[in-house]
Protein backbone atom coordinates (compact mmCIF):
# COMPACT_ATOMS: atom_id res chain seq x y z
CA UNK A 1 0.00 0.00 0.00
CA UNK A 2 1.02 3.29 -0.70
CA UNK A 3 2.02 5.57 2.20
CA UNK A 4 1.06 9.12 0.60
CA UNK A 5 -1.98 10.40 -1.00
CA UNK A 6 -3.05 10.33 -4.49
CA UNK A 7 -2.25 13.82 -6.56
CA UNK A 8 -4.25 15.58 -8.66
CA UNK A 9 -2.24 14.49 -11.34
CA UNK A 10 -2.17 10.93 -10.09
CA UNK A 11 -5.86 10.81 -10.02
CA UNK A 12 -6.17 12.52 -13.85
CA UNK A 13 -4.51 8.84 -14.80
CA UNK A 14 -8.19 7.03 -13.45
CA UNK A 15 -10.01 6.20 -15.76
CA UNK A 16 -12.94 8.09 -16.57
CA UNK A 17 -15.09 5.17 -16.14
CA UNK A 18 -14.68 2.62 -13.84
CA UNK A 19 -16.06 -0.87 -14.47
CA UNK A 20 -16.42 -3.08 -11.73
CA UNK A 21 -16.96 -6.85 -11.54
CA UNK A 22 -19.84 -8.64 -10.72
CA UNK A 23 -20.67 -8.41 -7.29
CA UNK A 24 -19.71 -11.94 -6.33
CA UNK A 25 -15.94 -10.72 -7.70
CA UNK A 26 -16.09 -7.59 -6.03
CA UNK A 27 -17.47 -8.86 -3.01
CA UNK A 28 -14.44 -11.29 -3.15
CA UNK A 29 -11.73 -8.91 -3.97
CA UNK A 30 -13.38 -6.09 -1.16
CA UNK A 31 -12.91 -8.81 1.46
CA UNK A 32 -9.16 -10.03 0.58
CA UNK A 33 -8.28 -5.89 0.32
CA UNK A 34 -9.69 -5.38 4.05
CA UNK A 35 -8.90 -8.37 5.37
CA UNK A 36 -4.78 -7.95 4.07
CA UNK A 37 -5.18 -4.36 5.19
CA UNK A 38 -7.14 -4.68 8.36
CA UNK A 39 -5.10 -8.12 9.19
CA UNK A 40 -8.57 -9.88 9.99
CA UNK A 41 -10.48 -13.09 8.76
CA UNK A 42 -12.20 -12.49 5.16
CA UNK A 43 -14.76 -15.29 6.07
CA UNK A 44 -16.68 -13.20 8.68
CA UNK A 45 -16.57 -9.76 6.12
CA UNK A 46 -17.89 -11.72 3.43
CA UNK A 47 -20.52 -12.94 6.04
CA UNK A 48 -21.40 -9.53 6.22
CA UNK A 49 -20.51 -8.94 9.88
CA UNK A 50 -20.06 -5.61 10.71
CA UNK A 51 -16.87 -4.08 10.32
CA UNK A 52 -16.55 -3.27 13.84
CA UNK A 53 -17.00 -6.27 14.77
CA UNK A 54 -14.45 -8.18 12.62
CA UNK A 55 -11.42 -5.62 12.65
CA UNK A 56 -10.09 -4.92 16.12
CA UNK A 57 -8.98 -1.30 14.94
CA UNK A 58 -11.55 -0.09 12.90
CA UNK A 59 -10.80 3.30 12.81
CA UNK A 60 -10.17 6.29 10.46
CA UNK A 61 -6.76 5.54 9.46
CA UNK A 62 -8.37 1.49 8.84
CA UNK A 63 -10.84 3.22 5.95
CA UNK A 64 -8.14 5.51 4.55
CA UNK A 65 -5.94 2.51 3.88
CA UNK A 66 -9.06 0.43 3.09
CA UNK A 67 -9.89 3.40 0.24
CA UNK A 68 -6.15 3.96 -0.93
CA UNK A 69 -6.26 -0.17 -2.07
CA UNK A 70 -9.69 0.60 -3.53
CA UNK A 71 -8.59 3.18 -5.73
CA UNK A 72 -5.90 1.45 -6.82
CA UNK A 73 -7.70 -1.80 -7.60
CA UNK A 74 -10.69 -0.29 -8.86
CA UNK A 75 -9.59 3.21 -10.00
CA UNK A 76 -11.74 4.92 -7.94
CA UNK A 77 -10.34 7.82 -6.39
CA UNK A 78 -10.09 8.09 -2.52
CA UNK A 79 -12.19 11.70 -2.98
CA UNK A 80 -15.21 10.40 -4.43
CA UNK A 81 -15.54 7.74 -1.64
CA UNK A 82 -15.64 10.04 0.86
CA UNK A 83 -18.75 11.66 1.96
CA UNK A 84 -20.13 14.84 -0.49
CA UNK A 85 -22.40 16.05 2.05
CA UNK A 86 -21.04 19.03 3.66
CA UNK A 87 -23.22 18.17 7.13
CA UNK A 88 -20.77 15.12 7.23
CA UNK A 89 -18.02 17.29 6.71
CA UNK A 90 -17.52 17.48 10.96
CA UNK A 91 -18.65 13.95 11.12
CA UNK A 92 -16.44 11.18 12.02
CA UNK A 93 -15.49 8.90 8.89
CA UNK A 94 -16.09 5.92 10.98
CA UNK A 95 -19.86 7.17 11.64
CA UNK A 96 -20.36 7.17 7.90
CA UNK A 97 -18.28 4.64 6.65
CA UNK A 98 -20.42 1.49 5.01
CA UNK A 99 -20.92 -0.97 7.74
CA UNK A 100 -20.21 -4.13 6.47
CA UNK A 101 -18.91 -5.51 3.03
CA UNK A 102 -22.28 -5.06 1.43
CA UNK A 103 -22.98 -1.70 2.25
CA UNK A 104 -19.36 -1.01 0.79
CA UNK A 105 -20.40 -2.84 -2.24
CA UNK A 106 -23.54 -0.79 -2.78
CA UNK A 107 -21.90 2.50 -2.12
CA UNK A 108 -19.34 1.64 -4.86
CA UNK A 109 -21.99 1.20 -7.03
CA UNK A 110 -23.24 4.73 -6.28
CA UNK A 111 -19.98 6.31 -6.51
CA UNK A 112 -19.42 5.08 -9.93
CA UNK A 113 -22.87 5.72 -10.89
CA UNK A 114 -22.46 9.59 -9.95
CA UNK A 115 -19.27 9.80 -11.61
CA UNK A 116 -20.57 8.16 -14.66
CA UNK A 117 -23.66 11.29 -14.34
CA UNK A 118 -20.99 13.69 -13.88
CA UNK A 119 -19.48 12.57 -17.00
CA UNK A 120 -22.39 12.66 -19.02
CA UNK A 121 -23.10 16.15 -17.89
CA UNK A 122 -19.65 16.88 -18.49
CA UNK A 123 -20.14 15.84 -22.12
CA UNK A 124 -23.23 17.50 -22.73
CA UNK A 125 -21.95 20.94 -21.69
CA UNK A 126 -19.29 20.48 -23.53
CA UNK A 127 -21.45 19.27 -26.94
CA UNK A 128 -23.65 22.56 -26.27
CA UNK A 129 -20.19 24.71 -26.33
CA UNK A 130 -19.00 23.01 -29.64
CA UNK A 131 -22.06 23.90 -30.98
CA UNK A 132 -22.25 27.04 -30.21
CA UNK A 133 -19.07 27.56 -31.21
CA UNK A 134 -19.73 25.81 -34.32
CA UNK A 135 -22.72 28.29 -34.70
CA UNK A 136 -20.85 31.39 -34.14
CA UNK A 137 -18.01 30.64 -37.23
CA UNK A 138 -20.88 29.97 -39.19
CA UNK A 139 -22.48 33.40 -38.58
CA UNK A 140 -18.77 34.81 -38.95
CA UNK A 141 -18.09 33.32 -42.05
CA UNK A 142 -21.62 34.11 -43.49
CA UNK A 143 -21.11 37.86 -42.77
CA UNK A 144 -18.21 38.33 -44.22
CA UNK A 145 -17.92 40.41 -47.62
Amino acid sequence: MSPFLPTQAMMQNLPIDPVLPEDAVLRGKLAKIIAGVCRCEPEPLLDDQPFTTVITQFDSLAILEILLEVETEFHIATDEMLPSDPANNTTEITAVFPANLSALVSYMHEVVARRAKGQAATDDHEARRRARLAAATRNENNTTP
